[in-house]
């Protein structure tokens, strides 16, 4: 089973369609981050979410809880969500290539890259899968996965949403 694992916070204040949620508390947005990730889940098979966040657990409802039916993980530190994280990718006994991080924390990014996890932006669980999208991605070296004329379709339409 491949595993997709959310930098809580970060993303929710860096997607502005969940940052708005922020307007009407913290709960709020937690649980309008985790409808989007399990939205994202649904279209995604075989991908099991998870969403860490940072924050001390007793204020947080519990160490770790389900919203929309995604397993979210609190930290047991105020900023401590980030060394969850990195300590999660680097104590997974399976394919370190079939944990996908999302998060635009540099800190996060770059560890969790350094023990074999792929790492995407926060917008990542924002895209939607298109109809003749195949499987979801396979590890380097399987020989499956996006075809490169895919790849590039995919990469104009990021250029183009993000303007660049």
């Amino acid at each position: 089973m491949m595993i997709l694992l959310v930098d809580g916070y970060n993303v929710v204040n860096r997607v502005p369609e969940i940052r708005t949620s922020l307007d009407e508390g913290l709960q709020n947005a937690r649980n309008r981050l985790a409808l989007q990730v399990s939205t994202w889940s649904h279209e995604h098979p075989g991908v099991e979410p998870i969403i860490v966040f940072d924050g001390r657990f007793q204020l947080s409802g519990g160490r770790e809880q389900r919203i929309a039916g995604v397993r979210c993980i609190f930290s047991l530190a105020a900023h401590g969500g980030d060394d969850e994280l990195i300590r999660f990718v680097r104590d997974f006994k399976g394919r370190k290539p079939d944990i996908t991080v999302v998060s635009d924390d540099n800190n996060v990014g770059n560890n969790c890259r350094a023990h074999g996890a792929v790492v995407e932006p926060a917008a990542f669980i924002m895209i939607r899968k298109s109809r003749t999208a195949r499987a979801p991605r396979k590890g380097p070296g399987e020989g499956r996965g996006l075809d490169m004329k895919s790849k590039a379709a995919i990469d104009a339409e990021l250029k183009k949403k993000f303007g660049l």
